[in-house]
């Protein structure tokens, strides 16, 4: 996969903070990247960080047998032993230490790894993930279950971290593989960043910036506009072509709520209360992480819920939540199946419709607009090319002209139900979440009728 990576590293604006104890590695021709946050007096921070930054480049290029997380706990701990002796030898540098978040991308494989408070996120499909919780006290408590997840805010003195490079002999690192997908991003940043920024914010950036070094400054802009009391470093990692979207939600990775019973029938129970109270949230839990969306508006829906029974209720209550939590993915598969199995004349080389495609494709958005829109004088009642308009315009951010393109689609085609997606995610764009939510209630419409 093509990787690209834009990368901000500042001493921030602290004047007690003289030295910047933030380091990185940044390697996209091996798929590596990093973050380090420097612990230590003086320059014993920095001496930590650049050691542990040394140390894991050197032991993955010179070991390429092991499998992924193999290799990258390995030299993770090579990493911590050689700052635990240095530390050792040296008074000066006692008790130094240093955090690692860490992203290793192999083929369509990504290895997140990480010790103490540095965080990796994920950005796919409209939503933030954390794939990281930092090494507290709290957390800790929290994912055993020890404690509720609300009770964080009361207890900010517990948030402190309880592991790091350096501090023992061995160090316990946490680590996973998850999937690298086409068009997804990944942050990976010390906590110079999110100390300054809420996880929505850092979202908002990552979606609206398509270049991942103006995605990387303007994290920086604003912290620094915020006072930027710590060091900052992130690295915001791109996998393929970027597409702009609009943010859909919020998985902080830590676990919800224990509930009575399966996550299904907990799942459910929320659903059916959705359809009666309007200010409800539908909450989607999937696996220990959960997400909540937008307020349900119930009267929209009912035409559907009312004709159903109650179990055929809950199956499309539950359509639309899902539908909230990924509808917003602006993505190739629709292009693909268009490319596979259009019409003849859709292939010919002198079709506007498929001459935009291409420009699309290629990012030229403005060309690409141009041959929808002579498509569309052409024939005004081609719905694809009503909706290719309205992609590029989502894209360019003319999220009024695409809702309406979107709009003019499923006038001319029902069951086009990629268009109602779309169109809710430019009303989403546009703030109008009422009318998003009423077009993902008429898609679940459509998708019944095909049930029956």
């Amino acid at each position: 996969m093509d990787l690209k990576a834009g990368i901000v590293c500042d001493r921030g604006l602290n004047p007690r903070r003289l030295v910047n104890q933030d380091r990185y590695l940044a390697i996209p021709d091996r798929g590596l990247f990093a973050v380090f946050d420097g612990v230590g007096g003086q320059r014993a921070g920095e001496v930590a960080s650049q050691s542990a930054a040394e140390t894991i480049e050197e032991a993955i290029k010179h070991d390429s047998a092991a499998t992924s997380s193999d290799l990258i706990r390995r030299a993770i701990q090579f990493a911590n032993r050689d700052i635990f002796e240095m530390a050792g030898a040296n008074p000066e540098l006692k008790s130094m230490a240093t955090t690692v978040a860490l992203l290793h991308i192999e083929g369509r494989t990504a290895t997140i790894a990480h010790v103490g408070d540095s965080r990796v996120y994920r950005f796919e499909d409209g939503t933030l993930h954390r794939e990281t919780i930092d090494h507290t006290d709290l957390n800790d408590d929290i994912r055993a279950g020890r404690i509720p997840r609300e009770q964080a805010a009361r207890e900010p003195e517990r948030n402190v971290i309880n592991r790091a490079l350096g501090i023992e002999n061995e160090v316990e690192v946490e680590i996973k593989s998850i999937g690298a997908r086409e068009g997804g991003r990944f942050l990976i940043c010390s906590d110079g960043i999110y100390r300054h920024m809420t996880d929505e914010e850092i979202a908002r950036v990552l979606a609206q910036e398509k270049d991942p070094q103006r995605a990387a400054d303007q994290l920086k802009r604003t912290v620094l506009e915020r006072g930027a009391d710590d060091n900052l470093t992130a690295l915001v990692v791109q996998i393929g072509r970027a597409r702009q979207t609009v943010v859909l939600g919020i998985d902080d990775g830590l676990p919800a709520i224990a509930q009575q019973g399966s996550v299904a029938a907990a799942t459910a129970a929320r659903a059916v209360a959705a359809t009666k109270t309007p200010e409800s949230r539908i909450h989607v839990e999937i696996g220990s992480g959960s997400r909540s969306q937008a307020p349900f508006d119930s009267e929209a829906f009912s035409s559907t819920a009312d004709s159903a029974s109650p179990s055929r209720a809950i199956m499309y209550v539950l359509l639309v939540a899902v539908l909230m939590a990924g509808s917003f993915y602006i993505g190739v598969r629709t292009s693909d199946w268009f490319k596979n199995h259009g019409s003849l004349a859709f292939q010919s080389s002198v079709d506007p419709l498929k001459k935009g495609i291409d420009a699309f494709e290629r990012d030229d958005l403005q060309t690409a607009a141009t041959e929808f829109d002579t498509a569309i004088k052409r024939e005004p009642s081609n719905a694809r090319a009503h909706y290719w308009l309205g992609r590029a315009r989502l894209e360019q951010r003319d999220y009024q002209q695409a809702a309406q393109n979107f709009e003019q689609v499923v006038s001319l085609q029902p069951a086009f139900y990629d268009a109602y997606v779309q169109a809710a995610a430019a009303y989403e764009a546009l703030g109008d979440r009422a009318r998003a939510t009423a077009l993902l209630a008429r898609y679940a419409e459509e998708k019944k009728k095909d049930l029956r």
